[in-house]
């Protein structure tokens, strides 16, 4: 893994915007993940840079956030890693791709709305710990955005740079390769990327199989136009198809996710006047995605089981998102104001059929996205003072959402829903958020920083009409029925912090936060409602409003030299929750983890090498009215060898899991089937070669 490295200064605002809508003049740092407590628009926390995430060999893009402070990752299968901030997870993270809003392709969540680009297209990953990215989007309680490529203007003729690479992995038979391709004139710049990812099962510690076959393929291709020194126009435009991917972690298996993105943004910089910037997009991300249970347990006939003959169960989905953003930035003395509206529309359908296999004959459909709606129209201000070592900034923000859906069952209205017509469960709001952070220099190279947001989450479509539905942040397969009358999460949450760097050089970054979420999405049992599968446990359960929960933790990271070519860091995570409610743990608390490495890089020599030791404490605080089971700890070892060839050639090998542990992170999801979580990879060796032209 690459070490983690801390930002020496506060950053610019103009530098942490999209790349989408950069200045034209902007230069990026290709392949680096940002992690910022704070208002994005201020300074980043932490960064992890350099080739993060290609040097690794990675398989899934938020596995390779997992080793920046703060963050995590929820495992289901080999890759689609659901990304995890300070303890929230799913909808309660706010998930962008180069401005514009995803969200998952399935009911059953085998996608996060980050999983359908490739580790090998990403320019910049930026998390934000908290609900201050405001002006990003709704529903921010944290949020991540991926950046990708785009190309770079020259200031004469025809200029290009590309990058080629592979990288196999013996554990799983694990194959990547992918390539680009930008550059530019002085009035046009281009970017193609391709990549190939495809595996196969891997092999735990304990020398058990796990299913993990899976294949992708992506495109992603980018076109800007700097129509005058004051007008630029940026195309951007993404395909990706997945096949067969299969995810130990769930009820079905992934037939395929078909992902087809478009995004057209146009900035205008005045030459003078107060008015610094105008940016507008518009976009649309769609996504057809089919699941069965093809090699699952219910697809073969077993005796004695209720029913006793095999299944076949398909479910296609829709998941449909198209929106647009307006921003205006405007400087006024040692103020800079910035003005947005956004809005996004996202369509989502889903059926399930359920056949008795050997006499291919219908049992019955399900709706499971019944045709749902969920609207949102946003309005924010923020700003932003810089004075001589100091920066305030601040963010209000008004949303008003809508839900709705155009189908649903007699059961459902009758019974779940106690009577209502469709007409009755639309739900219409308005919500406010507002955030406000401070950073200020303290001696020599010395920052402090703090916070307190407070962001608004709208229920998502199965929380509020699922039909006895498996949840999936809860371990266990029951069925779930939605709540229409849920309310929405708010979280209020306070940070401190302080960075910088010692004599020694070593650099230092030590961080805190205390969060309430009230009317914590919880559930409480519905023994009144009938299961609609006979295979599902017996116990049917309904989303409710918890009272509150309570969060707390922090991070703390220490990156700097040991003696002339060597160098280490340390990294260090922890949350606790509580759910008020029903007075035990919250759910999905991640337990107190560590990283601690060192690396050696002789001066002028052209290879180096790292060796990091990466330890999870047992997690016996768990939420045991939700299912959630009791995670022992483990300690693994990752070794990494970088070799440069030749000039921009260069190869890594490296072997993750050193020592062939057995072992599952406390966040991954249990087997449906067994209960017991997914194993994590054991022994793997592999290697990765790049070269850059």
């Amino acid at each position: 893994m690459a070490p983690v490295a801390l930002a020496e200064t506060a950053a610019d605002g103009d530098e942490q915007q999209d790349a989408s809508s950069a200045p034209v003049s902007k230069e990026r740092v290709e392949g680096r993940v940002t992690v910022t407590a704070t208002l994005p628009e201020l300074a980043a926390e932490s960064l992890i840079e350099g080739d993060l995430l290609e040097e690794s060999g990675p398989q899934d893009l938020a596995r390779s956030l997992e080793q920046a402070p703060g963050l995590d990752a929820t495992r289901r299968g080999t890759i689609n890693l659901e990304p995890a901030v300070r303890g929230l997870q799913e909808n309660q993270l706010a998930l962008f791709v180069d401005g514009t809003r995803l969200l998952a392709a399935g009911p059953a969540r085998m996608d996060s709305g980050i999983s359908h680009v490739s580790p090998y297209a990403v320019e910049e990953v930026r998390a934000v710990k908290g609900p201050y990215a405001l002006s990003w989007g709704a529903g921010a309680l944290s949020a991540v955005e991926v950046l990708t490529p785009s190309g770079a203007f020259s200031t004469g003729a025809v200029e290009t740079e590309g990058r080629l690479g592979a990288s196999y992995r013996d554990n799983g038979s694990a194959s990547d390769f992918w390539g680009s391709l930008g550059g530019g004139t002085e009035t046009v710049r281009f970017y193609l990327g391709l990549s190939s990812r495809q595996g196969d099962d891997y092999d735990a510690g304990d020398d058990s199989s796990v299913d993990a076959e899976y294949e992708s393929l992506e495109g992603r291709f980018s076109l800007g136009f700097q129509l005058s020194p004051s007008w630029l126009l940026q195309y951007r435009g993404a395909l990706q198809r997945q096949d067969d991917v299969e995810y130990a972690g769930r009820l079905l298996t992934a037939e395929l996710f078909d992902t087809d993105s478009h995004a057209l943004g146009a900035q205008f910089v005045p030459d003078s006047g107060d008015w610094s910037e105008i940016y507008v997009q518009v976009y649309a991300n769609l996504k057809d995605h089919r699941m069965n249970n093809s090699g699952k347990p219910t697809a073969v006939a077993m005796p004695g089981r209720i029913p006793p003959f095999a299944l076949r169960v398909d479910l296609p989905t829709t998941s449909d998102t198209i929106g647009g953003r307006l921003r205006a930035q405007r400087d006024s003395g040692d103020w800079t104001w910035r003005y947005g509206l956004d809005r996004y529309e996202a369509e989502q359908a889903a059926d399930r059929f359920v056949f008795r296999r050997d006499m291919d004959r219908l049992l019955f459909q399900d709706i499971v996205w019944g045709d749902s709606t969920l609207e949102d129209t946003g309005a924010w201000v923020q700003g932003v003072r810089r004075g001589d070592g100091w920066e305030v900034g601040g963010t209000v923000r008004f949303d008003s959402w809508s839900a709705g859906i155009d189908r649903a069952s007699n059961f459902f209205l009758e019974t779940i829903a106690g009577g209502a017509t469709l007409d009755s469960l639309d739900r219409d709001e308005d919500d406010l958020s507002a955030a406000v952070s401070a950073q200020w220099r303290l001696e020599g190279s010395w920052l402090a920083r703090v916070g307190i947001g407070r962001a608004v989450r709208t229920p998502s479509t199965l929380e509020l009409y699922s039909d006895r539905f498996p949840a999936t942040r809860f371990q266990r397969a029951s069925e779930f029925v939605g709540n229409p009358s849920l309310a929405p999460e708010v979280a209020l949450q306070f940070d401190a912090g302080v960075e910088g760097r010692t004599t020694g050089g070593w650099s230092v970054a030590v961080s805190a936060f205390y969060r309430t979420l009230d009317d914590y999405v919880t559930i409480e049992a519905a023994p009144e409602i009938p299961r609609r599968l006979p295979l599902s446990p017996p116990l049917v359960y309904r989303y409710v409003n918890g009272s509150e929960a309570t969060f707390w933790g922090g991070e703390l990271a220490l990156r700097g030299p040991l003696a002339d070519d060597w160098s280490s860091w340390l990294v260090v995570d922890w949350v606790r929750g509580e759910d008020e409610e029903l007075n035990e743990p919250a759910l999905g608390m991640p337990p107190l983890a560590a990283r601690l490495g060192l690396r050696y890089a002789p001066s002028g020599a052209s290879w180096w090498a790292s060796v990091e030791a990466v330890a999870e404490a047992e997690q016996d605080r768990v939420a045991v009215s939700r299912f959630e089971q009791v995670t022992p700890g483990y300690e693994r070892v990752d070794f990494r060898l970088g070799l440069e060839l030749v000039d921009r050639w260069s190869l890594t090998l490296g072997v993750d899991n050193l020592t062939d542990e057995a072992y599952a992170r406390h966040l991954d999801a249990p087997n449906p089937f067994t209960g017991q979580r997914v194993l994590q990879p054991g022994r793997s060796v592999f290697g990765s070669f790049r070269v850059s032209f």
